[in-house]
């Protein structure tokens, strides 16, 4: 009976049955017990803020009297007094200065002890009968607040601002210790109750607190609250076996100190744990039909999708002969059916475009091999025939470089040659030229880089190109130099000549006609057109040709061919050279 019930429709009653089901139960579990929980966190968060508040006031007063005392004229001028005053008077002048501090004692209550130490002299004046407590003070330098031996500080020193060029060490230290138990007894009064328990976490180190403190909750509050310094209470959840906790903390940046509050839950919410048995049971009832419903879904859906977008990654790598094999009939047969129809359509495309891609590369061969210039063919010849009876040994070498030019060119019928081959070609038809003309030449080649692998027929129609257009219009030019290289990105091959130069305005037209989508009309700039595009078509949009004066006034004409990261064939062959 399911097999006959269509996908959408049953779809449709599952969203509605379950939809309905959880909204009901959720609502009454959530309205019941959210309202006593944020309740609880609001009454908490408000106990935390006031807490905080003391703690701050507390913070202020300690601050205060530290600040007072480091400015008190007494203080300030009573080391200069020594010299002037006589023993009684000096000793009178001390015990005013602690008269003072141990005023500051009757009339606080958060304040434990204050004392005052001169470096120079290692004076000390303190209301502590502890008689070590002097050495505290000696490594201090800055003012601010320290936790020492479990105990709040704040010192402030004199002077507060040094001038520049002089010792940065203090003249005098005032401390000011907080009582202890009676940050704790805080905590008890403002926070902790039958159910909750607050503590102070200083300096990621001490854990101030009247009772003791759940060492997986002290855990879990430095996992979520450590390195966090925003001002804002952080409130989040703890659920361990002996109980529901929430848990609030607020950081005191000025101590570097968290305020922590932490309830069970579990205990409050007790009248409510009826309701979510039957939440829980109701709940349990529809996972049972959810996973029935989700087995359906992924027998006669899912799955099929699942299929559908496997066979669409096989097409991504490159297996157009994927198919999908089906014999239901149902929603997805039509849409198997569409998709091996594609594919096969795709297939044939690709073999069509295979064959399309490999006839024009050969195409663009044979128009280069077209475009040798058979001027070239007949001066050579004529150079031959008028210099055979009185220069043999001319004609000798032009007959070699010639026949091995044609040789290269007529029988070129590989994708891929190396670069010596190619630099070799170029070297022939210069050593035919030189020998007809005056022209000098030079080709420079790393060894690593003669065997690396181009598209044949990139350097040649630039070198006949330097010949033509650029030495030969010009009176007196002479000289090529072809130069090949290896830099971060690629290989750059540079032919230069001392002919004619550009403008910078024909350099633009150039560089904007080799660039255009189509060559331009007439024979002039086919030939550079053509291996710009070659050069693009092969490796990437960033291999291409450009152009500049160089130093002896005539024309460069730089070839670039990027290499692909990480190792392509190209990059191995250079490293294997």
């Amino acid at each position: 009976m399911i097999k006959n019930v269509t996908m959408k429709r049953f779809i449709y009653f599952f969203i509605f049955f379950l939809v309905l089901t959880l909204s009901l139960f959720y609502v009454i579990n959530k309205l019941s017990s959210n309202t006593v929980e944020e309740s609880l966190i609001n009454a908490s968060k408000g106990q935390i803020k006031y807490t905080d508040s003391i703690i701050e006031s507390i913070i202020a007063e300690a601050s205060l009297y530290g600040t007072r005392f480091a400015a008190d004229n007494d203080v300030r001028f009573y080391k200069k007094q020594i010299l002037e005053l006589d023993d009684y008077d000096y000793q009178m002048k001390k015990n005013n200065i602690s008269d003072r501090l141990d005023d500051v004692l009757i009339s606080s209550q958060v304040i434990e002890s204050i004392g005052i130490y001169w470096k120079e002299d290692d004076t000390y004046i303190t209301t502590s009968n502890d008689a070590t407590s002097k050495q505290l003070y000696q490594p201090i330098n800055e003012r601010g607040w320290y936790t020492i031996n479990n105990s709040l500080y704040y010192f402030s020193v004199y002077p507060y601002i040094y001038p520049e060029g002089e010792s940065s060490v203090p003249e005098y230290i005032v401390g000011v210790q907080l009582k202890t138990d009676y940050l704790k007894s805080l905590l008890l009064n403002t926070i902790s109750g039958e159910n909750s328990n607050a503590y102070l976490w200083i300096n990621e180190e001490l854990l101030w607190s009247n009772r003791k403190v759940d060492e997986k909750i002290a855990k879990v509050v430095k996992l979520n609250v450590s390195n966090n310094i925003e001002t804002k209470i952080l409130n989040f959840d703890y659920h361990s076996r002996s109980g529901d906790y929430y848990i609030l903390a607020k950081y005191i940046p000025i101590i570097d100190t968290y305020l922590v509050s932490y309830t069970r839950t579990s205990d409050i919410l007790q009248p409510l744990d009826h309701n979510r048995q039957i939440f829980v049971v109701s709940i349990a009832a529809i996972v049972i039909v959810g996973l029935y419903v989700i087995y359906m879904f992924y027998r006669y859906f899912y799955r099929n999708v699942h299929l559908l977008q496997k066979k669409f990654q096989h097409m991504e790598e490159g297996n157009y002969g994927t198919r999908i094999t089906h014999k239901s009939k149902n929603e997805f047969s039509s849409l198997f059916n569409s998709f091996n129809g594609m594919v096969s359509k795709i297939q044939g495309l690709f073999a069509s475009l295979k064959i399309e891609t490999e006839l024009r590369r050969n195409a663009e061969l044979k128009q280069l091999q077209a475009q040798i210039n058979p001027h070239f063919l007949y001066n050579s010849l004529f150079f031959i025939t008028t210099v055979a009876k009185t220069a043999p040994d001319a004609v000798i070498q032009m007959s070699k470089h010639l026949a091995q030019y044609y040789r290269y060119m007529t029988k070129l019928d590989k994708d891929d040659v190396s670069l010596a081959s190619e630099l070799k070609l170029a070297e022939h038809y210069l050593a035919i030229m030189a020998l007809s003309k005056q022209l000098t030449y030079q080709i420079q080649m790393p060894s690593e880089l003669e065997d690396f692998m181009i598209k044949p027929l990139i350097i040649q129609p630039i070198v006949e190109n330097a010949i033509q257009h650029g030495i030969e219009e010009r009176q007196g030019a002479h000289r090529v130099s072809i130069q090949v290289e290896r830099n971060p990105t690629g290989i750059l091959i540079t032919v230069a000549d001392d002919g004619k130069g550009m403008e910078p305005q024909q350099l633009s037209l150039l560089e904007s006609r080799i660039n255009y989508v189509a060559a331009s009309e007439g024979k002039r700039g086919i030939g550079l057109w053509n291996v710009n595009q070659r050069l693009k078509n092969t490796y990437s949009e960033a291999s291409c040709l450009q152009f500049k004066n160089n130093e002896w006034g005539g024309l460069s004409v730089l070839v670039f061919i990027e290499l692909q990261p990480e190792g392509g064939q190209q990059d191995e062959a250079v490293n294997r050279g």
